[in-house]
């Protein structure tokens, strides 16, 4: 078993200003008693996840689900917003006969809805805030044409599930809708992208102020597959497509690739990696409720030596939280900036998240509840897919201050009785 290791390295950004206060961007708090939450002497670090991880907030509690080499496949833990891990043994999420991988979570107010993909379709399932899974295993749908990355956003009144069906000349991005009890609601027209051309990566959040969804995603337009641009729809809770085929978000030469999005409560803001130079960079730009681009040029996020891959981001009040993959330092590690309200980022050169606590650091997911954003991560000696690895999370301030290090272990097995040693 690997071994994480303490301490954490600092970005070393210099200053930066938030709404008039100094602050040091990615600056570590150091560890105290209320500060570090170390799994205890019944419960060790271990690398039990084996595919992708992802993480949303409710009821006062982060939830972390991630793919694992255990029964089922699909684990998680709730995690209070003090950091202490809730369910150190793990939940089993997926109680079915399937093996789940890939899952991705989402909170309708009520309950936490997980879903994840099989091999032969996507299935999910109902988490109340307690940590209860609730029900039967549902199929959402069931076909050998769908792949991932499967992504999940709620309402009060419904969920919205996105993802790839790939035919013999084409891919689009497919929804489908759940209901709070968990049940898939007939849709007639549940494609928002355009037929007979590629798209994959999709994406999706929720405005609750305009009570629509918006779907992003990478998207070829019949052009050759590494001219995708990024494209976006609006769905209804009704499940009535807004946008037609889409519309274009940027247009940008070259590969557009991998976009996520959140509502602001005043717009959307969409980001995602800009291939189209020999390092992968990130871009952004702000699109409103009417799905009228803001910023059609759109943005840099952040361009850095290496490669920067797989943004994703969470807001809260002024900011968002974007993090992604970044290779600048020769390994796998996760930075992250702050993204304001009107597009302006704060941290342009990006800071560290991820400490030393592991060789590699990659699949960055992020939340936020309470004060604090929590953003996650897969870490082990490799970044190869598949291959067993811890997840760790870190909670992270409005002024970038790192509150974990190091990080929080959320893979945890019991340790070996040690009662008998002398």
């Amino acid at each position: 078993m690997s071994t994480l290791l303490a301490g954490a390295l600092q970005a070393g950004c210099g200053q930066a200003r938030e709404e008039g206060e100094p602050t040091t961007r990615g600056e570590r708090s150091a560890p105290s008693p209320e500060a570090t939450h170390a799994p205890g002497r019944d419960f060790q670090a271990a690398p039990l996840a084996r595919s992708g991880a992802a993480v949303t907030s409710g009821g006062g509690k982060y939830f972390a689900v991630w793919g694992d080499i255990r029964q089922g496949g699909i684990y998680g833990t709730r995690v209070a917003q003090d950091g202490t891990v809730l369910d150190p043994e793990g939940l089993r999420i997926n109680v079915g006969t399937s093996t789940g991988f890939d899952p991705a979570v989402a909170f309708d107010g009520t309950h936490f809805f997980v879903v994840w993909e099989t091999g032969e379709g996507i299935e999910g399932i109902r988490v109340r805030t307690n940590g209860t899974v609730q029900g039967k295993v549902f199929s959402i749908i069931r076909s050998g044409e769908t792949f991932g990355p499967v992504r999940i956003a709620c309402s009060r009144q419904v969920c919205l599930v996105t993802f790839t069906v790939v035919g013999t000349d084409e891919s689009v991005i497919h929804f489908k809708r759940v209901s709070p009890e968990g049940v898939v609601l007939p849709t007639p027209d549940e494609t928002v992208s355009q037929g007979f051309a590629y798209a994959f990566d999709g994406a999706v959040t929720w405005s609750s102020t305009t009570k629509q969804f918006l779907v992003v995603w990478s998207d070829a337009r019949g052009d050759t597959p590494d001219e995708n641009d990024i494209h976006g729809n609006r769905v209804g809770e009704s499940g009535v497509i807004l946008d037609g085929t889409g519309f274009p978000i940027s247009r940008s030469p070259g590969l557009q690739v991998t976009p996520d999005v959140v509502w602001t409560g005043r717009r959307f803001q969409v980001v995602w990696a800009d291939l189209a130079g020999p390092d992968a960079n990130l871009r952004g730009t702000l699109v409103r409720s009417d799905g009228t681009v803001e910023t059609p040029g759109g943005f840099d996020v952040c361009v850095a030596p290496g490669h920067q891959r797989d943004p994703r981001l969470a807001h809260h009040r002024s900011k968002s939280l974007i993090v992604w993959d970044d290779t600048r330092e020769g390994s796998h590690q996760i930075w992250g900036t702050r993204l304001g309200e009107d597009g302006g980022v704060w941290d342009p050169g990006g800071f560290r998240v991820s400490g030393d606590d592991t060789a590699q650091a990659f699949g960055p997911e992020v939340t936020f509840a309470g004060t604090r954003f929590f953003a996650i991560h897969g870490a082990g000696e490799t970044a190869k897919p598949g291959v067993p690895h811890f997840v760790l999370g870190t909670r992270v301030g409005h002024d970038a201050d790192i509150k974990d290090t190091p990080a929080l272990p959320l893979t945890l097995e019991q340790r070996p009785d040690t009662s008998r040693r002398q």
